[in-house]
């Protein structure tokens, strides 16, 4: 594979050798080559297809995801540390690390799947209906701001699955032994402390969506050091002071305000604030409060919509109300990471029913040890997504990259796409000299550029 591909992608594959045998490393870097080559879906069979120089059978293939010893979380920490090392200040924004945290749903028929059920779908298709059976992933990744392009990226590093009511297969014991179902937090909170136990003593935020904004998403993470940023529902109600009793058993609200109309009350501030890359004027009241069943006072910011107010929360009262608005417009970036995962690295393509290629949970064999079982194929396409973005960054001035155009931008992943599958044909054709460049049609090389192009 080293003759098909550039030499500093493959430094970037090496990063992870140490935690691959030898067999298990060669499908490791033919899986994410074979994630971003492939077209069409990325099913085990096109992926081991595309990879032409590791002959081995599809069961060979099968077993590196459902059987293999390999620990994802490990690699995913090494993906982490790598990430830190090449952006390094492009990571910080205002003073600290970003995160964005977000969930999606991908349709899954298979009922031999675990964690496979009826959802409700939020996300207004009309064509999905008002539910859609499948899996439920929380995903997280690291924002950063990119000079060049004048916009926040985001890195996804982490996804979980999320347990459902209907049909739950994670559990949750507490330290006197009783058992409950896991619910939609205990699947979501993880990713974001993981996260920052292996970032240690630094600011970490993090930014959502108004289905977040709960008291049981708030109340760990800023008990954990963790600030977060999110949006409010347009009837919001806070109070300016909140005193609790002696026994701490009540708690007595004083000084209430309907958020948006704080617009009315008080004289709204110009800011100038960077959103999706550009600089605009947003009108806004600011105002530190106190939210219901939650103790920590936090920030609100209420700025003026097109048609209706719109009310932004930080638990960081050190945030400006115009970094506020602009942390919680870089969470677009998440929703774009989201798109290309599934266009470009198969996101939603996995087709296992073995756990340990799809999800994770712990269990025990039949002898009692412990094993963990991991969800591999999901997080192999976020380590696909961000080998490839952070290769394609160093790459972009190299002749064998396509040209910029109208179906091609200069960071699209299909154009990366493009310029490897150039590379790697022009190495296959690079023994023959040109009068020998017409292969008979059982020519080896024949085979492996079809395969390449197909």
């Amino acid at each position: 594979m080293q003759q098909l591909i550039p030499l500093e992608l493959f430094s970037y594959f090496l990063v992870f050798q140490c935690h691959f045998s030898k067999p298990n490393f060669v499908y490791f870097q033919g899986y994410l080559w074979g994630l971003l080559l492939t077209r069409g879906r990325k099913t085990m069979n096109n992926i081991a297809h595309c990879c032409f120089w590791v002959e081995r059978s599809l069961s060979s293939w099968e077993r590196f995801l459902s059987e293999n010893l390999w620990d994802v979380n490990a690699v995913v920490k090494t993906l982490v540390t790598l990430l830190l090392q090449k952006l390094e200040n492009q990571l910080q924004v205002h003073g600290g690390y970003l995160v964005g945290l977000d969930t999606l749903l991908l349709a899954k028929n298979g009922q031999k799947m675990s964690g496979v059920q009826l959802w409700k779908d939020h996300s207004g298709n009309a064509n999905r209906g008002e539910r859609l059976q499948g899996h439920h992933w929380g995903l997280l990744g690291l924002i950063g701001w990119e000079q060049k392009s004048q916009r926040y990226w985001c890195w996804p590093v982490k996804m979980r699955l999320i347990s459902g009511k209907l049909n739950p297969f994670q559990f949750i014991v507490d330290p006197e032994g009783k058992a409950r179902r896991a619910n939609f937090w205990d699947g979501v909170i993880p990713l974001v402390l993981d996260l920052k136990q292996q970032l240690n003593s630094v600011v970490l935020r993090v930014v959502v969506d108004a289905y977040f904004c709960k008291v049981p998403f708030l109340a760990p993470l800023v008990a954990a050091g963790i600030s977060v940023v999110t949006r409010m529902r347009k009837d919001a109600v806070a109070w300016d002071q909140r005193i609790e009793s002696g026994t701490r058993k009540k708690v007595k609200m004083e000084g209430e305000w309907k958020l948006a109309q704080l617009l009315q009350k008080f004289t709204p501030r110009t800011l100038s604030v960077k959103i999706y890359g550009q600089q605009v004027q947003v009108e806004a009241v600011e105002r530190e409060v106190f939210i219901r069943g939650f103790g920590p006072q936090v920030k609100v910011v209420v700025a003026k919509g097109k048609k209706e107010p719109i009310i932004f929360l930080s638990t960081d009262l050190t945030l400006t109300a115009a970094q506020i608005i602009e942390i919680y417009a870089a969470r677009f970036s998440i929703e774009l990471a989201i798109r290309d995962l599934k266009q470009h690295f198969g996101l939603a393509h996995y087709q296992c029913y073995l756990g340990i290629a799809i999800d994770e949970r712990p269990c025990r064999g039949s002898l009692g040890k412990g094993t963990r079982e991991f969800d591999r194929f999901v997080h192999l396409a976020c380590i696909a997504y961000c080998l490839f973005g952070l290769f394609q960054r160093q790459q972009l001035k190299f002749d064998w990259m396509p040209k910029v155009s109208a179906l091609h931008s200069e960071l699209s992943f299909s154009r990366l796409r493009r310029g490897l599958q150039h590379f790697a044909i022009s190495r296959v054709l690079s023994p023959k000299s040109a009068s020998e460049a017409d292969f008979p049609p059982q020519s080896p090389e024949l085979d492996q550029i079809l395969r390449l192009v197909a």
